[in-house]
């Protein structure tokens, strides 16, 4: 089986050229964060609850910060913390197939949802944030060091978003506890 996560290309709207109606684009325009090009909030969440919906569908949630925001914005200000997570969303968009929704869910919080990933293909998601990482260490000379924390939870079809999120979020927790820039994917504990 290919690894799915290392697959790159352009997302199918960008190849479908001058199909779409001028209705359909501000749809999509409305949806988007204004920043960063990626799916807002409510956009994204209601994409992947859809998604959880769907009889026998599996796939991950990713949660990622962006690692010391505040200080970026304090020290360089506001238009280079702008830059910053720019070129974060340009990272995930250019390091993940098109297929995989990507999402601003908070001012330094994107989010990812990995369709049809099970728990045997998981630990490839660590590798992705730590070859992220260390190209966002080095973005150049005219961009400060950025690092990416992130915290997994697998789902099934089924579940609710928000519980998905909640154990994404629990792990996320821990890696930035851990002195943030890692990964943790969230371990079931059965009874």
């Amino acid at each position: 089986m290919k690894n799915i996560l290392w697959h790159h290309g352009r997302s199918q709207d960008t190849q479908y050229k001058g199909r779409t109606s001028t209705k359909d684009r501000l749809y999509r325009d409305r949806e988007r964060d204004a920043l960063t090009g990626v799916a807002g909030r409510k956009y994204f969440q209601k994409t992947v609850e859809t998604a959880l919906q769907e009889e026998g569908v599996q796939g991950c949630l990713l949660i990622l910060d962006v690692d010391w925001m505040g200080e970026i914005n304090e020290r360089f200000g506001q238009d280079m913390g702008d830059r910053v997570l720019q070129n974060v969303a340009v990272m995930l968009r250019e390091n993940f197939r098109s297929c995989d929704g990507i999402g601003r869910l908070e001012e330094d919080e994107f989010a990812l949802w990995i369709r049809e990933l099970s728990a045997e293909h998981v630990d490839g998601i660590r590798r992705r944030i730590a070859h992220l990482n260390d190209k966002l260490m080095h973005m150049g000379e005219n961009m400060p060091v950025v690092t990416l924390s992130a915290g997994v939870a697998l789902g099934e079809a089924g579940e609710e978003f928000k519980s998905l999120y909640g154990r994404a979020r629990e792990v996320l927790q821990r890696v930035k506890e851990r002195g943030r820039c890692g990964c943790e994917i969230y371990e079931r504990r059965w009874s």
